[in-house]
């Protein structure tokens, strides 16, 4: 698949990123401070809010759509949709505004098992630093679907293809992925090696499948849904 478009997606955060599902211009955001908690030989902080990827792709295309969940719609072709993800006939992404109690499906039609409600209430935020040279991500987490299987990836937004997602863990996928507790909240720290910058975005995604796929994020749009995401500052 290409992944071009939602590196078009990221460019936007450093312009748009607000409180999560709210689509609202945020205030601007503070500058890096030192950090007093990390060694010597740590860089700075910066606490950056994580959005939704509805409010996220409205803010580029001026589309109301979450384009890697779905809800039914009679007599729809198959196609291929924003993001470049393939979907069945009969279905379309799902639009904001839509019922909240909407059952959700993936690209392939089959029940992801939550409705549009639940899925629109993810939040949260994340304070990167870079201490000895690892970028850490500490992220607070609330709104995701209760014990459900999620995973925090990079988006290298100077990156096409093969590359452009890797785990903010190591580079085999083995230490990215976090459960959430049964109230639908995580505090997940994800370290990578290397100081990113803003040629970098923070993924929050959520497995529909309840498997991590290593240092692959799954198959878009049927067990791989972005549910939160943000520019590294």
């Amino acid at each position: 698949m290409s992944f071009e478009r939602l590196g078009l997606l990221a460019v936007c955060v450093s312009v748009v990123v607000a409180a999560c599902g709210s689509g609202e211009a945020p205030s601007p955001a503070a500058p890096r401070v030192s950090s007093t908690a990390a060694s010597p030989s740590a860089d700075q902080t910066q606490l950056e809010n994580f959005q939704r990827l509805m409010p996220f792709y409205y803010a580029e295309s001026n589309v109301n759509i979450d384009p890697m969940v779905f809800l039914p719609k009679p007599g729809a072709p198959a196609g291929v949709g924003p993001l470049m993800v393939s979907h069945v006939a009969g279905i379309a992404p799902a639009k904001q505004g839509a019922s909240p109690t909407s059952p959700l499906l993936g690209a392939d039609g089959k029940q992801l098992g939550i409705m549009l409600g639940q899925w629109e209430k993810a939040a949260g935020t994340v304070a990167f630093s870079c201490v000895a040279s690892r970028e850490r991500a500490t992220s607070t987490l609330t709104g995701l679907i209760p014990s459900a299987t999620y995973s925090t990836f990079v988006v290298h937004l100077d990156v096409e293809g093969s590359g452009r997602f890797t785990p903010w863990g190591d580079p085999a996928g083995t230490t990215n992925s976090f459960t959430a507790s049964a109230t639908g909240t995580a505090a997940p720290t994800n370290t990578v090696k290397g100081c990113l910058g803003t040629d970098a975005a923070a993924a929050i995604i959520w497995h529909s499948d309840a498997t991590t796929h290593g240092k692959s994020p799954g198959d878009i749009g049927v067990n791989w849904h972005t549910s939160l995401i943000t520019r590294v500052p």
